[in-house]
C-alpha cells in the first residue's frame, strides 16, 4: 500500500515536471521570445500584439526554450544629474528622463537580449540628445512668462533625435516621451542670477516708486487747483451775496432815515416779541433799554379816587411786566 502511494506521488511529480517542460504561460502585460535550438523567428514571439496571452506549449529543452520574457508596459528611465551649457553660456545642471517600451520583441532580443543592456544604450542616447539644450538660452528653459518658455520644444527635439537614431539601428524600441525633469543652476551661477534678479527687482521697485510719486504729485496739483477754483467761486459768490445784502440794508436804512422814530419803535416791538414770546414775569427798569415804552403810561388818578383795595391786583405799577 505504501509503495503504491509513493508510486502515485512520483507519477504526479513527473507529470508536473513534464508539463513544465512542454508548456509555459504568458501574462497579458508580458511578451515572450521562444527559441528553437537557440534561434528565434517571427513565430517565436508570443503576445506581441496583446492577443497571445495565456498558456502555450513547446518542445522540451534543448529543442525549444523560453529565452526572454519582456514587460510590454511603458517604462521610465531617469538619468543622473549632469552639467550642461546653454546658448547664453550659462552652466546648468540638468536631470532628464525617457519613457519607452518594447515595440518589436524579436528585434529587441537580437539587439540587446536583456533590458539592462537596453537601458545602458538609452542612457547613452539620452546624453547625446541632451546637447539640444545648448540651442536654447536659460530664459527659454525657465521663465515665468509661458509665452517665452521653450522647454516643450527642446523636449520634442530630443525625442525626435533619439527616436531617429534608434530606428536607424533597428532596436525595436518605441519612445513615448523625453523630458527635462530638473534644471538647477550651479552655485556660482546661482549667486550671479540672484544678484541680477535682485537688481532687476530693485529697478522695478524704483520705477514703481517714481511712477507713484509722479501720480501723487499730479493728484495733489489737481486737488489744489480744484481747491483754488472752489474757493474763488465761493468768495465770488459770497461777495455777490454780501453786495446784495448791503444793497438791501441800504434800502432799509434809507427808509428808516425818513422816519427814525417810527423805525426805532418797530425795532423795539421786534425785541418785545423775542423777549416776551413766553408766559414769563420780568421785573425790569422801564426807563432803560428798549423797555422804556412801558414807562409811558396814562397819568395816575387823583388821590383817593379809584384806589384799589387790599388784595386787588388792579393796575400794576410801571416797570412790572407779566
Amino acid at each position: 500500500m505504501k509503495k503504491r502511494r509513493n508510486l502515485v506521488i512520483g507519477l504526479i511529480v513527473l507529470a508536473v515536471l513534464l508539463a513544465r517542460m512542454v508548456s509555459y504561460r504568458v501574462r497579458y502585460n508580458e511578451m515572450a521570445v521562444l527559441t528553437t535550438f537557440g534561434r528565434a523567428d517571427e513565430r517565436s514571439v508570443k503576445n506581441a500584439d496583446g492577443q497571445g496571452a495565456g498558456l502555450h506549449f513547446k518542445w522540451p529543452w534543448p529543442i525549444q526554450e523560453v529565452a526572454r520574457v519582456y514587460d510590454a508596459r511603458v517604462q521610465i528611465l531617469e538619468d543622473q544629474l549632469e552639467e550642461q551649457q546653454t546658448l547664453d553660456k550659462q552652466d546648468v545642471i540638468v536631470s532628464t528622463f525617457v519613457a519607452w517600451r518594447i515595440d518589436d520583441p524579436l528585434r529587441f532580443y537580437r539587439a540587446f537580449g536583456n533590458v539592462d543592456q537596453a537601458e545602458r544604450e538609452l542612457r547613452y542616447r539620452l546624453r547625446s540628445a541632451r546637447a539640444e539644450i545648448g540651442q536654447y538660452t536659460f530664459a527659454d528653459l525657465t521663465n515665468l512668462d509661458p509665452q517665452r518658455l521653450r522647454l516643450p520644444e527642446a523636449e520634442e527635439k530630443m525625442l525626435g533625435r533619439m527616436q531617429q537614431e534608434l530606428d536607424q539601428q533597428g532596436y525595436g524600441i518605441d519612445l513615448r516621451a523625453v523630458g527635462i525633469k530638473r534644471v538647477i543652476l550651479a552655485e556660482a551661477v546661482s549667486q550671479k542670477v540672484f544678484e541680477r534678479m535682485r537688481s532687476n527687482r530693485q529697478r522695478l521697485a524704483q520705477r514703481a516708486r517714481s511712477e507713484g510719486d509722479a501720480a501723487a504729485s499730479d493728484i495733489v496739483a489737481k486737488a489744489r487747483s480744484a481747491e483754488q477754483r472752489i474757493l474763488a467761486f465761493a468768495n465770488q459768490r459770497a461777495e455777490a451775496i454780501r453786495a446784495e445784502g448791503d444793497a438791501a440794508a441800504a434800502e432799509y436804512y434809507r427808509v428808516f432815515r425818513e422816519n427814525e422814530d417810527f423805525a426805532i419803535f418797530l425795532r423795539k416791538l421786534e425785541e418785545y416779541q423775542k423777549v416776551l414770546g413766553n408766559n414769563t414775569t420780568f421785573l425790569i427798569d422801564a426807563g432803560k433799554g428798549p423797555f422804556d415804552l412801558f414807562g409811558q403810561g396814562p397819568a395816575a388818578p387823583a388821590a383817593g379816587a379809584g384806589q384799589p383795595e387790599a388784595g386787588d391786583r388792579g393796575a400794576l405799577p410801571a416797570g412790572v411786566i407779566e
